[in-house]
């Protein structure tokens, strides 16, 4: 390998000299030059390379010198980079630090260039510098021929060389531990904060592999937004106590939702802990109005909209379902399941009252309908109510929020109540 790398570096000497051919006619006149002939025009020295450009504008063509050294440099930066990292693929480590530089020369040379320690090129640095002015035959308009000698020793580049390779672990290694703080996420702002962290990772890898990478972690940042999913965890009237879920995890979001209601006012929206506990008054809310508050979160490229319901005829009755759906799967003794439902109901009387006929369905999970009447027998305010039924196939465990109904009877009046409450699925 070593070999092949000493040619591609004879080549781009080589390539650089022969690009120091004057590209001129040789019937245009020498009108002025800054000095006399230099030697080193056409060469490369050990500790040295020359680089021409031509223009009608001396200013042009010595800008046009000063990108050739810089690309001089990192051709030769790149070339090495090569050469030594070829010749270390076989021990590749499994973080991917090594064997990352084999086939994309030209995409190095494209990223070297954008590296912070290269911004000192200049051609006050250089050894020295030589131009001449010609009169075109042609037109009798005029031209520069602009030469540069700049030093750049071994010692030098292999110090570049050394810089180069720090820079790029350290930049991969900010590419890992992006990669691992994704499934540490507490708040949307770390969503927002890795995206800008990755811009530049992005734009500076130049191998198909980790760029690739790059990508895709952006594009996994990105489409968190959209994976951000609201969770009820208590509801009563006047009350909604919900977190925000991503992948599973409670997460919080300094910039609050909008709020909306076509009855309810006095919207609150306040933090409780890793939750949010939505207030309203809804005194002037009839029982036969559209009555419900609008959630709706703004993320970059996504939308949150949650739309709570609630029934202000919660208030006349005498019984009613509160708190949590607890739904506990359990696999009894002859391998069959059944779903154990707790529900917390909340009493006004403290007369004897009955609950029954409980159903609700979660589409796709479980269907349930407890035909039964349970007693409950007062004085009280809070009881527990639990509920039986064998299942056909088993659920996954989950939470979210089931409307149902159920119907109660106190004294000689019955009701059937609509609930729409928070369930939490758990598999035994």
């Amino acid at each position: 390998m070593f070999p092949v790398m000493k040619s591609i570096r004879f080549f781009l000497i080589a390539a650089l000299c022969c690009l120091s051919l004057p590209a001129f006619s040789a019937k245009d006149r020498l009108v002025e030059k800054s000095g006399k002939t230099p030697d080193w025009i056409m060469s490369a020295g050990g500790d040295s390379f020359s680089v021409f450009a031509q223009s009608d504008d001396m200013n042009e063509a010595r800008d046009r010198c000063l990108a050739d050294i810089r690309q001089y440099i990192v051709n030769s930066i790149a070339s090495n980079i090569t050469s030594v990292e070829t010749s270390t693929s076989a021990s590749r480590n499994d973080d991917g630090n090594e064997n990352i530089y084999s086939t994309y020369s030209s995409e190095l040379k494209t990223a070297a260039a954008r590296l912070p320690f290269l911004t000192d090129i200049s051609l006050s640095n250089a050894e020295e510098v030589y131009w001449e002015k010609y009169r075109r035959k042609s037109d009798g308009t005029y031209y520069y021929m602009y030469y540069v000698l700049y030093p750049f020793s071994r010692m030098e580049r292999d110090r570049l060389v050394r810089e180069f390779l720090a820079y790029d672990r350290e930049m991969y290694g900010k590419l890992t531990a992006l990669e691992e703080r994704y499934g540490t996420i507490s708040d949307v702002s770390e969503i927002d904060e890795g995206i800008r962290e990755l811009e530049p990772l992005v734009e500076y890898f130049f191998d198909d592999v980790r760029k690739s990478e790059a990508e895709s972690l952006m594009k996994t940042y990105r489409s968190a937004y959209s994976k951000i999913s609201l969770v009820p965890e208590s509801n009563s009237l006047g009350s909604f106590v919900y977190s925000l879920v991503l992948n599973g995890r409670t997460i919080t979001c300094s910039k609050f939702p909008a709020l909306r209601s076509e009855t309810a006012v006095s919207l609150e929206l306040k933090p409780q802990g890793q939750s949010y506990e939505l207030t309203y008054d809804y005194s002037l809310c009839y029982p036969t109005d559209d009555n419900y508050v609008l959630i709706s979160y703004s993320f970059p490229g996504a939308k949150l909209t949650y739309r709570h319901q609630f029934d202000v005829s919660e208030d006349e009755r005498q019984v009613l379902p509160v708190g949590v759906v607890l739904i506990d799967i359990v696999q009894e003794q002859d391998s069959t399941f059944v779903a154990d439902v707790v529900m917390t109901l909340r009493s006004k009387t403290d007369d004897g009252f009955k609950v029954g006929e409980v159903s609700f369905t979660l589409p796709g999970v479980i269907d349930f309908h407890f035909p039964e009447f349970l007693q409950f027998d007062g004085p009280g305010a809070v009881y527990q109510g639990h509920f039986r039924q064998s299942l056909d196939t088993v659920p996954s465990a989950g939470r979210g929020m089931v409307t149902g109904t159920m119907k109660t009877v106190v004294g000689k009046r019955s009701d059937t109540v609509t609930f729409t409450l928070p369930y939490n699925v758990i598999v035994n």
